[in-house]
């Protein structure tokens, strides 16, 4: 746990200014406020469902992936199914997608490596897993996804629910 909690902070903390935390921290900062101020601004700016919340409703899509798969072993079929039904109730893939990246994010392939070295059988891991070989392909037949690939927060959430540190509710 130890290991997998500082590969994750150290991945979630290198965004360069360009996320909401990273750059609330850097702009309280630049009015000379105490740092600690700092640091406790850039946490509430976790708190909204487009940062800090993402890996929280990945988490939760895998679960109700679970759910829908009625206990079943994880299987591509099963997933695209899910996607498809997600995508045709108007809603979207947690996770998948992002709006500057155009590939998979190499934060997710350092989760997801450190996943199939340390954690075995898993079925939130291996869900998560199994649905990086199949969901890209699927988004790619709809032609308005620019990018049908993982971002960081598709893995990590499933890494937290292991080590205890995540639920959701």
């Amino acid at each position: 746990m130890k290991e997998c909690i500082r590969g994750y902070l150290s991945i979630h903390a290198d965004h360069e200014g360009g996320n909401v935390s990273a750059h609330t921290c850097m702009l309280v900062g630049s009015a000379l406020s105490d740092p600690f101020l700092s640091f406790s601004a850039a946490m509430n700016g976790l708190a909204g469902p487009l940062h800090g919340l993402a890996n929280q409703e990945c988490l939760k899509w895998l679960s109700e992936l679970k759910d829908y798969h009625k206990g079943e072993k994880p299987n591509r079929a099963i997933i695209e199914e899910y996607v498809r039904k997600t995508l045709s109730e108007g809603r979207v893939i947690p996770g998948y997608g992002h709006a500057v990246l155009r590939n998979t994010d190499p934060r997710f392939m350092h989760l997801k490596s450190f996943a199939q070295r340390n954690i075995k059988d898993d079925y939130i891991c291996d869900l998560a897993n199994l649905c990086f070989e199949t969901i890209p392909g699927v988004l790619g037949t709809f032609g308005k996804i620019k990018n049908p690939y993982p971002n960081v927060d598709a893995f990590s959430g499933a890494l937290l629910q292991h080590y205890g540190t995540s639920s959701i509710t």
